[in-house]
């Protein structure tokens, strides 16, 4: 994998992160309840190449319990101020432990070429199958 470095923030620029990622290894759209909604398209960064550089103090969090678990798979992340979705973090061993899925809009020095060059991968969790794509993805 080959590693590059960007920074990304909210709307309003009070919350700033840095992260470290490959965009060759695509990013992804998910079709469970709150990623439909929310038109989530993230990437996955593993918990130790991430860094909030500024904004801790606005950041406001959402935690949802899916149906049939007994605790949050994700807390998300947001600005207090303007609203936007930062990213979510979780645990999972397929991802390395801790990681950070990111909303790759507010990725601020990405290449759009290069952006739209990368792989995009269509996750279906409303059936728990986190390797596969949902039937439709249109919407996604």
């Amino acid at each position: 994998m080959s590693y590059q470095r960007y920074h990304g923030s909210c709307h309003c620029q009070a919350v700033r992160y840095e992260a470290q990622f490959d965009l060759a290894a695509g990013s992804n759209r998910c079709n469970c309840s709150i990623c439909s909604k929310a038109r989530a398209w993230f990437l996955f960064v593993q918990g130790d190449k991430f860094k909030l550089l500024a904004g801790e103090d606005m950041l406001s969090t959402y935690e949802w319990v899916p149906p049939g678990r007994s605790a949050p798979g994700l807390t998300y992340r947001f600005c207090s101020r303007c609203g936007i979705r930062l990213y979510a973090t979780g645990e999972l061993e397929q991802l390395g432990g801790r990681f950070y899925a990111i909303h790759v809009p507010t990725v601020d020095d990405v290449d759009r070429e290069e952006l739209v060059a990368a792989p995009l991968n269509f996750v279906d969790n409303a059936h728990d199958r986190m390797n596969a794509a949902p039937a439709d993805t249109r919407l996604l």
